[in-house]
């Protein structure tokens, strides 16, 4: 239900394409989060009033939608895109309209704007916990996997760093073109039984992370004996895995759907609610906090300006389904406890490590040289 005081906001992720799978996560977030919003008085008595454009898995489409809503619907802000690339084209048309992005996926990092605001991830966050637990749990010899984008070829630059100057080794390292079919994975799969591989990272991302994983239990490979350790890979996905084919495979992430924390607890009544059986997973858990915080800075700052958003927003504190989150006003990210997941063959994943603190974001990596040792996790 709108009215002509709604808050309308712009939501842009792709219901169709190779990454929909991921991207359909992302939406029911949002949705979710407007829904709760607006049947509980809504912000200072105003309903939030989605406009949902599907990109259909196009950058071109991003780009020319995202200027769609900043002027033909009048947005300002936009909860939207997946792939770094979908939101790099879309960036320059928020900055120029002074609107605001909110991103939810984990990504490459090196990057800063101060109309985005970056839920998801940066590799200090995600990379070297993940890395280091490897090297504890597994060994040294990785295989790096990917889809052929700007994220997997950035964030393995990263990993790459970190293992040559850590005694590690990188046995292969290929990507991929966005495909649904296991049958691309297979040939490497199978020549990897020989390699004495300690795990695989995978950038591997959308539709093709389910043939990847499916790919390896063809290869006759359980995930208990190779593990598939992802930054991508969640409940929205492995779901769409052979059940047989999930157990086993490992997924560093900050929210988990089987998470038992009160907060939590209710974050999944009501998102079962909403839609049936289905768990959450870290897309859906960081859109519904994006747009649970945007209406408390609206209801905080009293105002839907830019302006006024991003001032209410500045060190902002949220008890989202996760944990809390803060937003960290030097970098528009936020800080946030690493969690590493073993998956079930159910396609939830059990917690097996969680970081001890908080880890602030620094998207540029300028705290860190490139070396594991003397930082190894317990």
């Amino acid at each position: 239900m709108t009215g002509n005081d709604a808050i309308r906001i712009g939501v842009l992720f792709s219901q169709s394409g190779p990454m929909a799978v991921t991207e359909h996560a992302h939406l029911q977030g949002v949705l979710l989060a407007c829904e709760e919003i607006n049947q509980s008085g809504a912000i200072n008595g105003r309903k939030l009033d989605p406009v949902i454009l599907d990109p259909a898995g196009s950058d071109e489409r991003y780009a020319e939608l995202a200027t769609e809503l900043l002027v033909k619907h009048r947005v300002n802000f936009i909860f939207g895109c997946c792939l770094s690339t979908s939101r790099k084209v879309v960036l320059p048309h928020v900055e120029r309209h002074n609107g605001i992005l909110f991103y939810p996926s984990v990504y490459e990092g090196f990057e800063y704007s101060p109309n985005v605001i970056y839920g998801g991830a940066v590799p200090n966050q995600v990379v070297l916990p993940l890395l280091e637990y490897i090297y504890r749990t597994r060994g040294n010899r990785i295989a790096l996997i990917g889809s052929d984008t700007l994220f997997a070829r950035e964030i393995n630059r990263i990993v790459r760093e970190f293992l040559q100057e850590s005694d590690g080794k990188v046995v292969v390292e290929q990507y991929f073109p966005f495909a649904d079919q296991p049958a691309q994975f297979t040939p490497l799969l199978r020549s990897l039984a020989n390699e004495n591989v300690s795990a695989i990272i995978s950038t591997v991302v959308g539709e093709s992370s389910v043939a990847f994983y499916n790919a390896l239990e063809a290869a006759g490979i359980k995930g208990e004996d190779l593990p598939i350790a992802s930054f991508t890979t969640t409940e929205a996905e492995l779901i769409k895995v052979s059940p047989t084919g999930r157990a086993g495979h490992l997924l560093v992430a900050p929210y988990f759907g089987s998470l038992d924390t009160t907060a939590n607890q209710s974050f999944l009544a009501a998102f079962k609610k909403r839609y049936g059986a289905e768990t959450p997973s870290v897309y859906s858990q960081v859109c519904y906090t994006q747009v649970q915080m945007f209406a408390e800075a609206v209801r905080a700052g009293g105002g839907v300006e830019t302006e006024d958003v991003l001032s209410a927003l500045s060190g902002a504190v949220f008890k989202s389904p996760g944990g809390d989150l803060f937003l960290d006003t030097d970098t528009n990210h936020f800080t946030m406890r690493p969690l590493i997941g073993r998956a079930r063959e159910s396609g939830s994943f059990d917690v097996a490590w969680r970081c001890d603190t908080v880890i602030r974001p620094d998207p540029y990596l300028v705290g860190y040289d490139r070396s594991l040792k003397g930082h190894l996790v317990e």
